[in-house]
């Protein structure tokens, strides 16, 4: 895999979990929207029905009480208004909740007030007056059975409105608890993609370093491992070819210079002996300066015979065969050498 993609792969997969855990914040966040508006809008109501409820038993009881005392007729219809207007109660109270504690209580207030309604007609037909003060035995078990009951319901409503808001709290407390796990998760993915990042980039290069110190060094054979695909396995195999190629063109100038030195060696030697010979008067006499001649070329052939013997140390030593022996040499004849061949030349030029 090529470094661009490693690194798109990367900040890919951290920009994939900063998108879950947004969309888990966010669907939090409309969690706890929804428990907040059924707390601000549903319960809130149920609580307000039930204290309107209460507020019915209580005026049932009361005007039962006044009916059962004179038997007005306009009691019996503010009586059955009220009854009407609890029904309706339960019917809104009944489309609201949503636990089974408060639809068990919904069942048993409906019974306490189809209890009471039984034993107020019962007593209505029995055409018997009471005391203003007091209300039939019966009745007054109902109406305080009623009374009860709905003080029960609200009881059941404001517990619905504690576990929503412990939902709310739990929701909110997850949310948390889910956002501080994704963010170290998150921390870590970075921190993990950033080492395997820097890792694939700092590897290759130190190879290729250590790769270029050797070539420096004239290590033509080092090479560098060539494996993937990404940019830096095609650098390590165009680094490859490269130092083959100077491999050979090295390998090649060590031949060029060993053959050239073994080629000249043959004749520089032919040279000479043929000076040597000369200089000797074996072909026959010479004056001094035909000597001084002879001598000066004898010596060039000389310096030039060492010259190849250096080209093919060079050679021994970049094989490895070069033995070297040290010891003093007096310098004094070598400087003599080199005025000698620079004589003719200064002449010319008449330096002194």
């Amino acid at each position: 895999m090529k470094v661009s993609s490693k690194t798109i792969l990367g900040f890919l997969s951290i920009m994939l979990v900063a998108m879950v855990i947004l969309g888990h914040q966010l669907s939090a966040i409309h969690q706890m929207q929804a428990v907040n508006r059924d707390l601000s809008e549903i319960n809130v109501k149920s609580a307000t029905t039930v204290l309107e409820m209460q507020k019915l038993a209580a005026l049932l009881g009361e005007d039962s009480r006044k009916y059962f005392a004179g038997r007005d007729p306009i009691y019996d219809e503010q009586i059955a208004g009220f009854r009407n207007d609890f029904l309706e109660d339960l019917v809104r109270l009944r489309q609201t909740a949503d636990s089974d504690r408060e639809q068990a209580q919904l069942a048993k207030l409906r019974e306490a007030l189809d209890d009471y309604w039984l034993v107020f007609n019962r007593l209505k037909q029995q055409n018997k007056t009471w005391d203003p003060d007091e209300l039939p035995p019966d009745l007054t078990l109902a109406v305080n059975h009623l009374e009860a009951q709905a003080e029960v319901m609200l009881d059941a409503v404001q517990v619905a409105i504690k576990e929503r808001v412990a939902e709310a709290a739990k929701v909110g407390g997850n949310a948390e608890r889910v956002s501080w796990i994704a963010g170290l998760f998150s921390l870590l993915l970075g921190i993990i993609v950033a080492v395997l990042i820097v890792r694939s980039i700092n590897q290759p290069l130190r190879r290729l370093t250590q790769g270029t110190r050797a070539i420096a060094k004239g290590q033509f054979w080092h090479r560098l491992p060539a494996r993937g695909n990404d940019e830096f396995a095609e650098l390590a195999r165009d680094f490859n070819v490269m130092t083959e190629r100077l491999g050979e063109l090295d390998q090649m100038k060590k031949d060029f210079v060993s053959h050239v030195s073994h080629d000249l060696k043959a004749p520089l030697a032919s040279i000479r002996q043929v000076m040597h010979l000369l200089l000797q008067e074996i072909p026959g006499s010479l004056n001094e300066q035909q000597k001084n001649l002879i001598r000066l070329n004898y010596n060039s052939a000389e310096r030039l015979a060492a010259m190849v013997g250096n080209l093919l140390d060079v050679s021994r030593m970049e094989a490895g065969t070069m033995e070297y022996r040290i010891a003093a040499h007096d310098i004094v004849p070598l400087i003599q050498d080199v005025i000698d061949e620079f004589a003719v030349q200064a002449r010319e030029k008449e330096i002194r």
